[in-house]
């Protein structure tokens, strides 16, 4: 039996659509070691706060704020997160979460989410597609189509949040959440810290928690729903930034992009969830 090629992402080199305007010349060395990964990545930073604090005045002023809202942010993750998750051809897998992102965000237009399914499914035959058209050989295959599946998992996750508009208290909740994504973002400002690195999580919580509980204040949600929210929320978010931190391509602005803006997106379903229970 032959043996099986080794197909290791961290030597490989980038695949055949890799070559993106968007990356500096030499900017991907790889590996990317702890040490070089561990800095502060400003433009994750701001895209972080920025895209909760938008989503956190569109909860505020509407549905179909938010609904324009959150189809702005998953768009901007689909030009960031191609690169970012290692596809190999990124432009192809940028076009097909654009569309996807469409599909799926305009589903929201139906408050019961009910089209959210099929709009996803489109997604995921738009992502097959594309694979059976190309013309540049199957090399990085899984993890081309890998790459489209989990941001279309990420802009569904946002799009369920959208129907937190509908009522005072989604509202509400969607706004403690965003505080608290905004709160976590403190701790990135930490990392390279000597000696700080084991308690960052706990950071995270803390900031997280504590902006919950303030944002809460006054509010028909309660002190102990407001814990869970910032904790779940919180947590969350900032550890989908953090597991990417390794990313080569969080050494360019678009990684950076993708990171940040899906970090948001990707705590919808918890929004949602929260937004339900009673």
């Amino acid at each position: 039996m032959a043996p099986v090629p080794e197909d290791n992402a961290a030597l490989r080199e980038p695949g055949p659509d890799a070559s993106d305007s968007s990356v500096a010349a030499g900017s991907l060395r790889l590996p990317l070691s702890p040490a070089g990964a561990d800095r502060i990545r400003w433009v994750s930073v701001m895209a972080t706060l920025v895209a909760a604090v938008a989503l956190l005045v569109a909860q505020g002023t509407g549905y179909a704020a938010t609904l324009g809202v959150t189809l702005a942010l998953a768009l901007a993750v689909a030009w960031g997160w191609p690169l970012l998750t290692g596809s190999w051809t990124p432009a192809a897998t940028t076009v097909v979460l654009a569309v996807a992102s469409v599909a799926i965000v305009l589903s929201a237009l139906r408050q019961d989410l009910l089209w959210v399914p099929a709009a996803v499914a489109f997604g995921i035959l738009l992502a097959f597609s594309g694979q059976l058209v190309r013309r540049t050989g199957r090399e990085g295959l899984v993890l081309t189509l890998l790459s489209s599946f989990g941001g279309l998992v990420v802009v569904a996750s946002g799009t369920t949040a959208v129907v937190a508009a509908n009522s005072d208290r989604g509202q509400t909740v969607a706004v403690v959440a965003m505080a608290a994504v905004g709160a976590a973002v403190v701790t990135d400002l930490l990392v390279g810290v000597r000696g700080a690195t084991p308690f960052l999580g706990f950071v995270a919580l803390a900031a997280a928690v504590l902006a919950a509980l303030v944002a809460s204040r006054g509010s028909e949600v309660s002190t102990l729903e407001a814990l869970g929210i910032g904790a779940a929320v919180g947590t969350v978010s900032w550890s989908f930034r953090r597991v990417l931190a390794l990313q080569p391509a969080m050494l360019t602005v678009r990684g950076q992009v993708g990171a940040g803006a899906g970090s948001v997106l990707a705590v919808g379903a918890l929004v949602h969830l929260f937004s339900v229970l009673t």
